[in-house]
């Protein structure tokens, strides 16, 4: 299981984050920096000086500004990092990515965007994201079609849209139907609710 902790945004608090888990970042451009910033028209810290202290699991880069991906890649080789994927890139972007080869792209699945696109996309990326806007949203029917189809799935924890105490519900609905993520994204303080 690959740990995530959500919002990640600043050297601080990534030397605060056990190595052993990954991280969720949120990138966007400001003038010609990319930055760490989840919020817009805000300036925040340097994703380059960021990387230099990076020794942690998978990086999700929640990209925030449309067509920053190629100069995202250029800095993740540069500091060899190898272990990431890419969310919340608009299809055209995640198209034009896929055909270049690269293969490290989430596609969203929720109880509002469905399991056609990405079953079309098999073969192309390699994750799935699977938010829960107001309930988990995957059955063991569909969990099977996605991962039989050779997708990694990363769930989104319930207490990322407002709803810690579903976390313990979520948990018992996974193990009933033998559901296992491949990782799960979560707040750092809620990691051992998920592990207990």
């Amino acid at each position: 299981m690959n740990w995530i902790a959500h919002r990640i945004n600043s050297i601080e608090e990534l030397k605060n984050t056990p190595i052993e888990y990954g991280i969720e970042v949120d990138l966007r451009d400001y003038g010609d920096r990319l930055i760490l910033q989840h919020d817009p028209f805000s300036d925040g810290e340097d994703f380059d000086e960021f990387l230099k202290f990076y020794k942690h699991g998978t990086i999700i880069l929640n990209i925030k500004s449309e067509r920053i991906e190629n100069r995202v890649l250029e800095i993740l080789k540069h500091y060899r990092i190898l272990n990431y994927f890419f969310l919340d890139c608009s299809f055209p972007m995640i198209y034009l990515l896929s055909q270049l080869g690269e293969r490290n792209i989430a596609l969203r699945y929720s109880e509002y965007e469905g399991i056609d696109t990405i079953i079309s996309m098999k073969g192309k990326v390699k994750w799935v994201w699977v938010d829960c806007f107001t309930k988990l949203p995957i059955d063991k029917n569909n969990y099977d079609k996605l991962k039989n189809s050779g997708f990694n799935l990363c769930l989104v924890s319930p207490e990322l849209q407002g709803r810690v105490t579903d976390i313990e519900i979520y948990k018992n609905q996974l193990n009933e139907q033998g559901i296992v993520f491949d990782a799960i994204c979560t707040k750092l303080h809620n990691m051992e609710l998920w592990k207990s």
